[in-house]
């Protein structure tokens, strides 16, 4: 597991050592909880993070993770070492998921792949749920069903799904509430944590 910290804006230099000992600290924390290992974690400075939180992420692959942070979200400061935990954690579980199945390629593999990240925040979140994935199961069960046409179309519009489209009229987070709830189900159903289900295909959870 290797930190590769970019700085060229100067905007993560009072944060550098509070980022390099975080890492240290939430890899061993991770560690704990799923295997994962062989993977470069690539942190810089970006706008385009959760404004609620100032911390955003995406994994491309089973060995690279690139993080964003923002230190200029009003944000950024509250929960900061929790929120970078939990990003972290999300990331690093979709990783484990390309080892597996993968990601998907249609919007079915995709709910599931979220949900399962979502859920492993909720691990090492203390039980606590993402504020984006959080939404109660009726209301997550009639979204499902908006859904239904686009579930194995591997041309879906992954955005709209996940965070929003006025022009479609989807909810932001949809994507991620109703991955959350139907994973939600499977763990209440079998007691396995989402940390132990990253190699599980997605025709499980249906």
């Amino acid at each position: 597991m290797r930190l590769h910290l970019l700085n060229s804006s100067g905007k993560l230099t009072d944060y550098q050592q509070i980022i390099e000992k975080l890492f240290e600290k939430n890899i061993n924390f991770i560690l704990t909880l799923l295997e994962v290992d062989k993977v470069d974690v690539v942190i810089g400075y970006s706008k385009n993070v959760i404004p609620e939180t100032g911390v955003g992420g995406f994994s491309p692959s089973a060995n690279i993770v690139y993080l964003s942070l923002d230190p200029d979200n009003k944000n950024f400061k509250h929960n900061f070492e929790l929120e970078f935990l939990a990003m972290l954690g999300h990331e690093l579980h979709h990783c484990m998921r390309y080892r597996g199945p993968g990601y998907g390629s249609c919007l079915r593999d995709a709910l599931i792949s979220e949900g399962l990240a979502c859920h492993f925040e909720t691990e090492l979140r203390n039980g606590s749920k993402p504020f984006y994935a959080n939404l109660a199961s009726e209301k997550s069960n009639k979204l499902f069903q908006s859904m239904q046409n686009d579930l194995d179309n591997i041309h879906y519009d992954h955005n709209a799904w996940f965070f929003g489209s006025k022009a479609k009229k989807i909810q932001r987070h949809t994507g991620y509430k109703v991955g959350f709830n139907i994973v939600n189900k499977y763990i209440t159903k079998t007691a396995i944590p989402a940390s132990q289900l990253w190699a599980k295909p997605t025709g499980v959870f249906f």
